[in-house]
């Protein structure tokens, strides 16, 4: 199948993937946060040693996000559009999550009275930074004894990388012109070389931790598959070469990002087959989960200490679904919606472009 045929919504299921890997995201947290146990291991770093779920999920994560936003850009050609769109899927829900941890979650787990509590917010400092993509994670007396101590929500860190990109992406696209999709292969191959060095130039800005640096390859790797959709195939035979490849050099400094690429085709392969196609979720959790897991963990923490491990994963997941179904219900899909209604405003008002469904 190629990759334009498989961006058709009806054939693939992108959305299960990322809620999958969201849920991912908590198995990797799990350990730090609650602490072992036996009968556990997190299979990626026990048996590659170079990641853990969570790292390897918001890699993957990235490219999914890096592949759909770029056909979007593609479909609309519009800045303003692919600006608007962006703002309206992730800053509510990001809003909402932030409020209700400092004025909900907060109070309940900190260790100080509710009123030294409220004075010393710092004018709400935690959602003043984290709204704007500056990570924050610490609020007044809360997870100070927890085995993980005063971090409340460690996965917003990656949201200032996905913004990042999310940034750059347009800017390319007026750079080097809507036609000329395939000039954008020089930015794409300057990605990847920059990655593989061991002292990268353009990507020096972000340390040395591949839970960083490789994000970029990894959206970058999605915006390639976007840009030539028509040209790229995915198969089972893309997904075993890939992974061959990465067999006979996983003794090789390169083995993580051979590995991250070979998961990508992966994923895709398995959101195409026909069962998976099936089991279509209703709504679009992956975000909301992403955003609640970290603080559903370390609240569990809080409140029952160190219990079973697959235990605490268990709850956690199951509290993070129903508080993202929550969010995308009330929150994330009217906002959206909304979002689209002002677009079509703006085309109609302004632009005379194609009305937004």
């Amino acid at each position: 199948m190629k990759i334009s045929e498989f961006l058709n919504k009806d054939n693939n299921n992108l959305d299960l993937a990322r809620i999958l890997l969201a849920c991912l995201v908590i198995v990797g947290h799990s350990e730090a946060i609650n602490g072992s146990g036996i009968y556990w291991i997190d299979p990626f770093h026990h048996f590659l040693k170079f990641t853990y779920a969570g790292a390897f999920a918001v890699k993957v994560f990235l490219f999914i996000s890096g592949l759909v936003v770029t056909n979007s850009y593609l479909s609309k050609k519009s800045v303003v559009y692919f600006v608007i769109s962006r703002l309206f899927r992730i800053l509510p829900g990001l809003l909402f999550v932030l409020l209700v941890t400092v004025f909900i979650f907060g109070p309940i787990v900190t260790n100080l009275e509710f009123k030294e509590y409220l004075s010393q917010l710092n004018y709400f400092a935690y959602i003043r930074h984290n709204i704007v993509f500056y990570s924050d994670y610490l609020l007044p007396g809360v997870f100070v004894e927890n085995l993980y101590p005063n971090i409340v929500n460690g996965s917003l860190w990656t949201l200032r990388y996905e913004i990042g990109c999310y940034i750059i992406l347009p800017i390319l696209f007026l750079f080097l012109g809507n036609r000329n999709k395939k000039y954008f292969i020089f930015p794409i191959l300057l990605v990847f070389i920059d990655t593989l060095l061991p002292n990268r130039f353009f990507l020096g800005f972000i340390d040395n931790n591949p839970e960083k640096y490789l994000l970029p390859m990894a959206f970058a790797y999605g915006v390639f598959f976007a840009i030539f959709s028509t040209k790229i195939f995915i198969n089972i035979y893309v997904v075993l070469v890939s992974f061959l490849v990465f067999f006979f050099l996983k003794s090789t400094i390169y083995a993580e990002i051979l590995f991250t690429l070979a998961s990508c085709n992966l994923v895709l392969f398995l959101s195409s087959l026909k069962y998976i196609l099936k089991m279509k979720p209703k709504y679009d959790i992956s975000y909301g989960v992403y955003l609640w897991g970290f603080l559903i963990q370390q609240t569990l923490f809080s409140l029952f200490g160190h219990i079973n491990i697959i235990i605490h994963c268990l709850l956690a997941i199951l509290f993070s679904v129903v508080l993202a179904v929550i969010t995308f219900i009330f929150i994330e899909k009217p906002f959206m919606n909304f979002g689209k209604a002002f677009l079509n405003f703006i085309n109609e008002k302004y632009l005379n472009s194609v009305k937004v469904i």
